[in-house]
């Protein structure tokens, strides 16, 4: 049902190693889902509407979010989307996240929340969290 923004398995899994394999070169740090976490944190309390940049994606991120204990997001969710676009483990799902909004943010305006999920049917799929618009 959802044929778009979708990443190659085995190229995710390439991602994942080399950031991760960087990231302790670099900081020394080897929990890489972690590290990303906070990143990711940051970025959403500094403006919560930034949720909006991970796109599709935000649904399986809050998750990973919360699994690290920032509650703070509450506790609105699409588990059909989460389940959807979530990697076969953190560090996945936070890589596939990050490159989405790396082209969501290069090719939309910022703020952003229409997306078309499935080419076939051509509907919008309109990101909305509450909680985090109750947070901006």
């Amino acid at each position: 049902m959802f044929t778009e923004f979708k990443f190659d398995k085995e190229m995710i899994k390439e991602v994942v190693l080399a950031k991760a394999t960087t990231l302790k070169a670099n900081k020394g740090f080897s929990d890489f889902a972690g590290y990303a976490v906070g990143v990711i944190a940051r970025r959403i309390e500094k403006d919560p509407l930034r949720y909006r940049d991970y796109g599709p994606y935000w649904w399986a991120v809050k998750l990973v979010l919360k699994g690290y204990g920032k509650d703070d997001y509450g506790d609105s969710s699409d588990p059909v989307i989460a389940a959807e676009y979530m990697g076969d483990d953190t560090a996945e799902t936070l890589v596939m996240a990050d490159l989405f909004r790396d082209w969501h943010l290069k090719t939309h305006a910022v703020g952003n929340n229409h997306f078309m999920l499935d080419s076939d049917s051509g509907d919008t799929y309109t990101l909305d969290d509450p909680d985090m618009e109750a947070l901006a």
